[in-house]
């Protein structure tokens, strides 16, 4: 009788169980991101995605919505972002290793359940789409913000990279 109530008991708990984590939402599922204490590179179709000298510190992701309305145009179209729209939010902390202050642009590769990559970034306080802006002083660090329009909850990994050169002033 012992045995038989300890089994049930067991099973009952392993049945609770699944059942919990199978009802958790989507935004508590563990995503692949960059790993950090590494330096960031370019991507792989600009200067041969070699790495630069700003290192990453560390990165989360998490599902938000825009808390202002803008547009951006770039070259692959204008859009537009209402407030309230759903996005995924990139934050992170960098530090700059050259010897120089200096403006980066932080780009992403975000990509959902089936493999498809997520896109453009659309930042509030970027000047174009495909990126975000930090300037950090040399030996300090920055912390950065990269918003993409979304409304699923199924990001499964990120990468982050440096889109561009350094410059010492802002791009246009």
């Amino acid at each position: 009788m012992n045995r038989k109530l300890t089994i049930v008991t067991l099973t009952v708990v392993f049945l609770i169980s699944i059942f919990f984590i199978a009802t958790q939402p989507p935004s508590t599922i563990s995503v692949k991101q960059p790993k950090n204490g590494e330096y960031l590179h370019y991507p792989t179709d600009y200067q041969g995605g070699v790495e630069t000298k700003v290192f990453l510190v560390d990165s989360q992701l998490h599902y938000g919505v825009y808390n202002e309305s803008f547009t951006r145009s770039g070259a692959a179209g204008s859009y537009s972002i209402n407030e309230g729209d759903p996005c995924i939010i990139i934050t992170g902390t960098i530090r700059n290793d050259y010897d120089e202050d200096y403006y980066f642009c932080i780009t992403a590769d975000v990509y959902d359940s089936k493999g498809e990559k997520i896109g453009p970034i659309l930042t509030i306080n970027s000047p174009q789409p495909g990126f975000t802006v930090e300037k950090v002083n040399r030996a300090a660090v920055g912390v950065f913000e990269i918003q993409i329009k979304y409304d699923g909850k199924d990001i499964v990994s990120y990468d982050l990279f440096i889109a561009f050169e350094p410059t010492e002033t802002p791009p246009p």
